[in-house]
């Protein structure tokens, strides 16, 4: 329905974690959208401004300026026309009703469920001005049958990996799933840094960021038992627990991380 009704439709994608990018874009792409990418906020209001969009998809917590922040800009410019729908890894209540009031549309949680990403453009995409012609989409390059089995038992041994939560966020695309998770390794190979280091003026704000993207991406790639991990941690930071004892969670974590991304990077080279 998405390539019959909207095919060759620009929409803005801004998130800024490089794994969330990586796979919202290859599904939008996927049912024929044209896809531009901002990685925080300013860069979003500002291609936002220098061309229209028939969508803008919009992380909230990034660097630079929030994606709140960045709706507010833009409705504030160009009006309430161009629907933008929030991402956001924190589905409650209160982040709907921040979303609303900052002028967006829609919410969508992540990791990012492809049937409702697929309902959710359908509801918001308005028809082009003109019907462009339906192209078939381009065959993936599909491994042979013997090798995608042998990658997927592979996979499966991981510990702390979900082969079948990773499938399913990517749309059920083993080559997919292999792009992103060597995106995944490759942006993760030395762990995360910034949670061995503690900022002398705010560690609390540095380790909450990078507990924020790594969560998401995470849980985008399939690494099951990292989310609660990042998640209770983010709620003990948030709590103000004793320094000595975050600083040793932020540890706890980045090892558990590190480990993950060395036995995901073994299985996918062999």
């Amino acid at each position: 329905m998405l390539r019959s009704r909207h095919l060759g439709q620009r929409v803005l994608l801004v998130e800024d974690n490089p794994v969330n990018q990586e796979v919202a874009a290859e599904l939008l792409e996927s049912v024929g959208l044209i896809v531009e990418a901002a990685a925080d906020g300013a860069a979003a209001v500002e291609l936002a401004s220098s061309r229209n969009y028939a969508l803008i998809l919009m992380d909230l917590q990034m660097p630079v300026m929030d994606g709140l922040s960045a709706t507010r800009a833009i409705r504030a410019r160009h009006g309430p026309g161009t629907p933008i729908v929030a991402m956001t890894s924190n589905a409650f209540a209160e982040d709907r009703a921040a979303c609303l009031a900052a002028g967006m549309n829609d919410h969508i949680a992540k990791p990012v469920d492809p049937a409702r990403l697929f309902a959710t453009l359908l509801r918001w995409l308005a028809p082009p001005a003109a019907s462009l012609p339906v192209i078939d989409a381009a065959p993936s390059t599909v491994p042979a049958p013997e090798r995608a089995r042998s990658l997927r038992a592979r996979l499966a041994r991981v510990q702390g990996f979900d082969v079948d939560e990773a499938l399913h966020n990517v749309g059920e695309r083993l080559p997919l799933l292999v792009r992103v998770l060597n995106r995944f390794v490759n942006t993760y190979r030395d762990g995360e840094p910034a949670l061995l280091r503690s900022d002398p003026n705010d560690p609390i704000a540095a380790w909450l960021s990078a507990c924020h993207s790594l969560r998401g991406a995470c849980a985008t790639a399939g690494a099951s038992l990292l989310p609660p991990l990042l998640h209770n941690f983010e709620q003990e930071l948030r709590a103000g627990a004793d320094p000595g004892a975050l600083a040793e969670r932020a540890r706890e974590v980045h090892a558990q991380l590190f480990d993950l991304v060395a036995a995901l990077r073994r299985e996918l080279e062999d």
